[in-house]
C-alpha cells in the first residue's frame, strides 16, 4: 500500500491525484475538528455549538428551548441554530420550565423566578416566598399536578441550606416545603405525581419525597447514592438536571461523572451512558421519548468546544 508521500519525500501519485488526496485529508481534518465531542462507543450527535454553559433543556411542543447560564440568555433551537428568545442580564438564567405555553426561568444570580412568553416577552418576576424571605440561588423547576410548580433554591450563602419551594399556581406565593438539602439542584416529579426527586449535589445523592395532596412533601429518604452505584468511572458523580419518562424511569444528568444515568423508581441502575465533554448539566426527553437531548460544557477549550447541545438515542428498558 502506498501513502501519499514516500520516505524520499516524493509523491506516489500523479500531481492531480496527489492534490485530490491532500484535499481529502484536509476535509477529514476539518471533520475531526468539528467532531471534538465525538465518542466512539455511542452515537452522539451535536445539534448546536457556540454555547458557554448550557442549562435548562425543555421542549415546548416539538421545539427545544434551553438557557446559556454564561450569557444569561434563553435560546430556541431552530434548525440546529440557537435563536435568542430573551437576554436576561443579571438573572443568571439556569433552570427552565415549560408552563402552559409559556416559560418559567430560575434566575440563579438574581434570586428570582421569572415568567416570560415563548417569544421572550417579560410577564412577571417572583422574588419572595410566602414568609417574605428571598430565594437563595434558584436552580431548577418541575411541573406538579394541576397547575403546581416546584423549584429548588441551592442555598450555600452564609450557611443557608438548599430548599424546595412549591406554588399551587402562579398567583400563589411560593411556600417552603423542604429544607436541609446540601446544594439542592435538579428536580423532577414521577409521572403519577406522587413522588418528587431532588438532586443533592454536595453528597452526590438523589433524594425522594412523597407528595401530599396540598403539594407538601413527606417522608424524605435517599433514592440512590450515585458514587456507590456508578462504578464504571472513578471519582464523583454529581447530580444536576433530573427528568422522568412515562415509564417512571429517572434520568440524571451528571455534572461530574461522564454523562447521564437512568434508574428505576426503586433506585436500581438501568443504564450508565458515557458522553463526550467534561460536564453535563441538564437533559430533556424528546416529545416521543425516542431521544435524549442535553448539554455539554468544558472547563476550557482545550477539551474541545466550550459548550454544546447533544442528541442521543434514549436507551430502552430490557
Amino acid at each position: 500500500m502506498c501513502w501519499a508521500v514516500t520516505r524520499s519525500g516524493e509523491s506516489c501519485f500523479a500531481p492531480e491525484e496527489s492534490m485530490r488526496i491532500r484535499l481529502i485529508f484536509a476535509v477529514l481534518a476539518l471533520i475531526a475538528q468539528s467532531a471534538a465531542f465525538a465518542e466512539p462507543s455511542r452515537q452522539v450527535e451535536i445539534v448546536a455549538t457556540g454555547i458557554g454553559f448550557g442549562e435548562g433543556t425543555v421542549f415546548v411542543g416539538e421545539q427545544l428551548y434551553f438557557v446559556d447560564y454564561a450569557a444569561s440568555t434563553i435560546y430556541r433551537l431552530d434548525d440546529r441554530r440557537p435563536s435568542v428568545v430573551r437576554s436576561m442580564e443579571g438573572c443568571g438564567a439556569n433552570g427552565l420550565l415549560s408552563y402552559k405555553g409559556e416559560l418559567l426561568v430560575a434566575c440563579y444570580d438574581s434570586g428570582t423566578v421569572q415568567q416570560v412568553t415563548i417569544e421572550g416577552k417579560f410577564i412577571q418576576s417572583i422574588d419572595r416566598a410566602s414568609t417574605g424571605a428571598k430565594f437563595v440561588r434558584p436552580n431548577d423547576l418541575a411541573r406538579a399536578n394541576r397547575d403546581g410548580v416546584y423549584f429548588t433554591a441551592s442555598g450555600g450563602e452564609d450557611g443557608v441550606p438548599g430548599k424546595v419551594f412549591y406554588m399551587s399556581n402562579l398567583n400563589a406565593k411560593p411556600r417552603e416545603v423542604a429544607s436541609a438539602i446540601q446544594n439542592a439542584n435538579g428536580i423532577a416529579v414521577s409521572p403519577d405525581g406522587k413522588v418528587l426527586y431532588v438532586g443533592e449535589s454536595t453528597t452526590d445523592k438523589i433524594l425522594q419525597y412523597d407528595i401530599a395532596s396540598d403539594g407538601s412533601l413527606l417522608n424524605r429518604r435517599d433514592l440512590v447514592a450515585l458514587d456507590k452505584e456508578l462504578t464504571a468511572t472513578q471519582g464523583r458523580h454529581t447530580p444536576d438536571g433530573i427528568r422522568t419518562d412515562r415509564l417512571g424511569r429517572i434520568f440524571v444528568s451528571l455534572y461530574n461523572g461522564g454523562g447521564f444515568a437512568i434508574f428505576n423508581a426503586n433506585g436500581r441502575l438501568m443504564a450508565d451512558i458515557p458522553l463526550p465533554g467534561e460536564h453535563h448539566a441538564n437533559l430533556a426527553l424528546s416529545p416521543d421519548e425516542k431521544y435524549v437531548f442535553g448539554t455539554i460544557a468544558n472547563s476550557s477549550t482545550a477539551a474541545g468546544q466550550a459548550g454544546a447541545i447533544y442528541r442521543t438515542l434514549n436507551p430502552q428498558p430490557n
